[in-house]
């Protein structure tokens, strides 16, 4: 008998600890969501993150536990990644880590972000960098053109990682990258009203020889007035009038 009234009371004891805990813990959660702050934010303002979670003032706070706010930034579809600090005045700090886009997109004219693992998501209003180049004309989103499409956006990846590896001027100067459904690859660029005919093998040696091209050549010959630069032929390059192009 006194054994079970141990293990009753013993019971009741642990019971009565972990509502405590709970009890305490959503006080303390309540006491510290007091006030927001977001760092990491590039693709949108902190007003545009904010406005997504619904917080407009301190008492939309009250609303969320530190776990789901940290949630609520997790479905925003910019963000890879959130994590919440608070500091010793009970401030809470939100850091966001967007996601590694490399490209836009314009599919069915819709404007899309491109993220490093090939999936798209939409532009959203109010995006304020949008410092990437433009891929166009990628083959059709149907059944029979997926895995076309898919070869597509590697192969944009593959210029504009390469032009990256070379030199920021040059990663910085591809404006857009036209893949002509599958076909023949072309990119323009920033700094010259040339078009650059790539064709769709070995990308990342014409990359590296479209930068040599710029730095050796390019105060010689102004490639800023050539209306073409077709690196498609092993060995030889052409730069000329478009109506000599041949395409």
């Amino acid at each position: 008998m006194h054994k079970i009234v141990s293990i009753t009371l013993f019971s009741f004891l642990i019971l009565f600890l972990i509502l405590i805990g709970f009890f305490s813990t959503k006080r303390t959660e309540g006491e510290v969501l007091k006030s927001v702050d977001l760092q990491g934010c590039k693709l949108l303002s902190k007003s545009e993150y904010l406005t997504f979670a619904a917080i407009n003032t301190e008492m939309d706070l009250k609303k969320y536990s530190l776990s789901s706010l940290r949630e609520k930034f997790l479905q925003h579809p910019y963000v890879a990644n959130a994590s919440i600090v608070v500091d010793v005045d009970k401030n809470i700090m939100v850091m966001l880590d967007e996601k590694a886009f490399e490209a836009t997109a314009v599919i069915h004219n819709q404007l899309l972000l491109i993220a490093a693992d090939g999936k798209v998501v939409p532009v959203l209003p109010n995006t304020e960098v949008l410092d990437f180049p433009v891929l166009t004309n990628l083959a059709d989103d149907n059944a029979g053109k997926e895995l076309e499409q898919k070869k597509d956006i590697q192969r944009a990846f593959t210029i504009i990682r390469t032009s990256k590896k070379m030199n920021e001027n040059l990663a910085q100067s591809i404006s857009e990258i036209n893949l002509n459904k599958g076909r023949e690859i072309t990119i323009s660029l920033l700094d010259a009203k040339s078009i650059v005919y790539l064709g769709k093998k070995n990308l990342a040696e014409k990359i590296y020889t479209l930068d040599a091209l710029k730095k050796q050549i390019g105060n010689k010959i102004s490639l800023v007035n050539a209306n073409y630069i077709d690196l498609r032929y092993t060995n030889n390059i052409f730069i000329g009038a478009a109506n000599d192009a041949g395409i």
